[in-house]
């Protein structure tokens, strides 16, 4: 989705809704650099009153359970299961959620609203996988215990009560995205089973200015434009690649580098944030599918900083994207939902 560049700069303009929690939640900008304060700060949304609704049994239809699994270092990882009491007459889908967090911090818990609404609106089984985090585990720790979550289910989904020839969706926000857009990349050259379907991309990080292609870089700019995000300002990835001591020209952190085919890759739903510096990574990344022949699906939302809708929950604007992640989601099962039953889905944050 490329647009012209004063378009892009009208979409770091505030919108009137952010700017109004902001004035009504006053709170100092997230600051990357103080790794044990910015993983308190996150915690802090889990531990909300907000966050514990959220975490509160599910409905009885729903059953819910951890386990764990092997990864490729003998460490045992976590995944958290979400499936249908009664799966649909069809079978279940299988979706994988991976949490974000600049690979610093998160927890499986942080994909438990989107895989319940997954689960009541399309019978699906949803797995949130952990994964190893940066700083005690340098790059890339976390991009193969996603890829290995990943390559487990495959082997594993009909234990679980899933059939992936139904759809089987990677999905992720933020360095969940990243990692989600990383899985489908290397499944292209080391195939699974049971193909990935489709992916979801809440605002992920895809690529630098390094690797973004040359006809696209008169896009790149967001970086620049949206250094001052509150949320994930430019200087956060600064941050996070010294935290992880990332290979700046590696796939696994930023896709645009794969030499896969693109036209190989799984139909795309993306999410992009006008004021987030991760802008023009989702933008771009999109049209580069798009060009490449990859069904694509994708929404913009002005004036909002990085991950809006889970930083700065009950706004319209916030629920317009939780609704339109339903719609996403759907769209990659060829499933047809309403916005309106996207957010009854997704009770806790409607």
């Amino acid at each position: 989705m490329l647009l012209d560049a004063e378009t892009l700069r009208k979409t770091t303009e505030i919108h009137p809704e952010v700017l109004e929690f902001a004035k009504a939640n006053p709170s100092p900008p997230m600051d990357w650099g103080d790794l044990k304060g910015f993983r308190e700060r996150m915690d802090s949304f889990v531990l909300s009153e907000e966050g514990r609704a959220m975490l509160e049994p599910p409905e009885a239809g729903i059953i819910e359970e951890t386990r764990t699994i092997p990864m490729r270092d003998g460490f045992q990882s976590t995944i958290k299961i979400h499936r249908p009491r009664h799966p649909p007459s069809a079978g279940s889908p299988l979706i994988v959620f991976f949490f974000g967090g600049g690979f610093i911090t998160g927890s499986v818990d942080q994909g438990t609203p989107f895989a319940r609404a997954w689960t009541r609106l399309f019978g699906a089984t949803v797995v949130c996988p952990a994964y190893c985090l940066a700083p005690e585990h340098k790059f890339p720790t976390s991009q193969y215990d996603a890829w290995d979550s990943v390559a487990w289910l495959d082997s594993h989904a009909t234990e679980l009560g899933a059939d992936p020839k139904l759809g089987f969706i990677v999905s992720g926000i933020s360095a969940g995205g990243t990692c989600a857009s990383a899985v489908a990349t290397h499944a292209i050259e080391h195939q699974l089973t049971n193909p990935i379907t489709g992916q979801f991309l809440n605002v992920p990080s895809l690529m630098n200015k390094e690797g973004c292609p040359e006809k696209y870089q008169p896009y790149f700019l967001a970086n620049e434009q949206n250094k001052e995000d509150p949320i994930s300002p430019t200087d956060a990835l600064r941050i996070i690649a010294g935290y992880t001591g990332e290979d700046p020209a590696s796939p696994w952190r930023f896709p645009v580098y794969t030499k896969a085919p693109l036209a190989q890759q799984p139909p795309a739903y993306i999410q992009v944030d006008g004021r987030d510096p991760l802008r023009d990574d989702g933008l771009i990344w999109e049209e580069m599918l798009k060009e490449a022949g990859v069904p694509t699906k994708i929404d913009l939302y002005p004036g909002c900083p990085h991950a809006h809708a889970a930083f700065m929950p009950g706004m319209d604007v916030s629920n317009k994207a939780v609704a339109d992640q339903m719609v996403g989601v759907g769209w990659l099962l060829g499933r047809t939902v309403t916005a309106e039953q996207g957010l009854a889905a997704m009770r806790s944050l409607a």
